[in-house]
This record gives structure tokens, C-alpha cells and sequence, in this order.
């Protein structure tokens, strides 16, 4: 994987997980992440993020504008992975419930 990624959609990024409790930062996949323990539940890269959710879940929010089963190259997607790609990168704080969520869920595992 590239390890392009849009430094405003990080700087967002930053400010809404690293005041979660137990989130913190780090790469992944060459990216910027965000880890909860040793686990990757966000990473920020190409036009916008990707959060690790269960496969259901994911099913039933890519339904909505702007998110879609993460894909890292053509042809291959990750069935647990959220993509959401907004213009606005301060759009991101809309969706602080799923970044929770991802948490929660990530930890757990």
C-alpha cells in the first residue's frame, strides 16, 4: 500500500481519537493509525479513513453517501473495514459514535 493520505483529514483525526481513553497513535499499513492496545481500529489514508467494524455492521452502513467496504487495491476488500471519504475534513467529528464503536469493538476482540 501507498502511504499517501490527506494530512488535514490526520489533524482531524488526531484531535477526535487520541482523547479516547486507551487510543494512540501510531502507522499501519504505512499509514497513520490509531490503536487501541496493540490493535488497529482506524487508519487514515488515500482520501479519507478506513475503521474496522464487525462485517455486518459494515454491510449496513455502506448504504450511506461517502462510506463503502474498504478496498487496498482493486478487486480486494476487507469485509471488516469502514471506508469513509469526505471533502470537508472536519466532517470526521460527524461520526465520533462509530470511532467509539470501533474502539469498543476492536478492544474487545
Amino acid at each position: 500500500m501507498a502511504s499517501d493520505h490527506r494530512e488535514e483529514v490526520k489533524n482531524t483525526m488526531d484531535e477526535l481519537l487520541l482523547s479516547i481513553p486507551g487510543v494512540s497513535g501510531g502507522k499501519a499499513f504505512g499509514y497513520p493509525a490509531y490503536k487501541v492496545g496493540r490493535k488497529v481500529f482506524c487508519f487514515v489514508g488515500g482520501d479519507g479513513i478506513a475503521i474496522k467494524l464487525p462485517p455486518d455492521r459494515v454491510q449496513a452502513l455502506i448504504s450511506n453517501a461517502n462510506m463503502s467496504i474498504f478496498e487496498p487495491n482493486e478487486g480486494t476488500q476487507w469485509q471488516s473495514w469502514l471506508s469513509i471519504d469526505l471533502k470537508d475534513p472536519n466532517a470526521y467529528a460527524d461520526h465520533r459514535g462509530l470511532y467509539e464503536e470501533s474502539v469498543q469493538f476492536v478492544g474487545e476482540g
